[in-house]
C-alpha cells in the first residue's frame, strides 16, 4: 500500500537508506554513508514539516505491507521531475514493491531523471527496466566514484 509520507516513517527510512547504501556502494566508506544518512533525515524531516503547510514541490511516497504501518520503501520525486530517492527493504525487494513506488513517481509527470552512482549496479539495473537511460556521468568526488545522470521519457 502506497501513503504519503508521515513523520513518524523518518528514522526508520534513514536507517533503511542507510543499509541499503552500504550494501549497495562497498568502495564507500560506511562514515560517508552515515553523514548522509543524517543529511536525509533532516531533509525529509524538514520537508515533511514544510508540506504540512505549503506545498513545498517535493513528494514523498511511502510503501508499507497491507495491514501495516511500518515503512517499507520510499520515493521521493523532487521539482516534479527528479527521483531524489527510491529504495525498499531487503524483506519486500523482488516483489513489485520498487516497481510500484516507480509507477507512482511517473504518475501524471512528462519525464523524471536521477542520478546513481556507478558501482551501484542493481539500481542501475532496475532503473533501465523502467525506461530510464544514461544520458551523461558527472565524476562525484566526495564517493570517489563516476555518478550517472539517468532520464525517462514517461508520456
Amino acid at each position: 500500500m502506497l501513503r504519503p509520507l508521515q513523520e513518524s516513517d523518518i528514522e526508520r527510512l534513514s536507517q533503511l537508506w542507510l543499509h541499503l547504501a552500504c550494501s549497495s556502494h562497498p568502495s564507500v566508506p560506511v562514515k560517508f554513508w552515515m553523514a548522509e544518512a543524517r543529511v536525509l533525515r533532516r531533509q525529509l524531516t524538514a520537508q515533511y514539516r514544510a508540506s504540512q503547510s505549503s506545498s513545498t514541490g517535493v513528494s514523498h511516497w511511502v510503501y508499507t505491507r497491507p495491514g501495516s504501518d511500518i515503512a517499507e520503501g520510499l520515493v521521493t520525486i523532487t521539482d516534479n521531475v527528479h527521483v531524489e530517492t527510491i529504495f525498499v527493504s531487503p524483506g519486500e525487494q523482488g516483489r513489485g514493491v520498487g516497481s510500484e513506488l516507480m509507477a507512482q513517481a511517473k504518475f501524471g509527470r512528462i519525464q523524471l531523471e536521477t542520478r546513481v552512482l556507478e558501482e551501484n549496479l542493481r539500481g542501475r539495473y532496475f532503473l533501465q527496466q523502467h525506461g530510464f537511460a544514461e544520458t551523461e556521468r558527472e565524476f562525484n568526488q566526495a564517493a570517489n566514484q563516476e555518478e550517472i545522470v539517468m532520464s525517462c521519457r514517461v508520456a
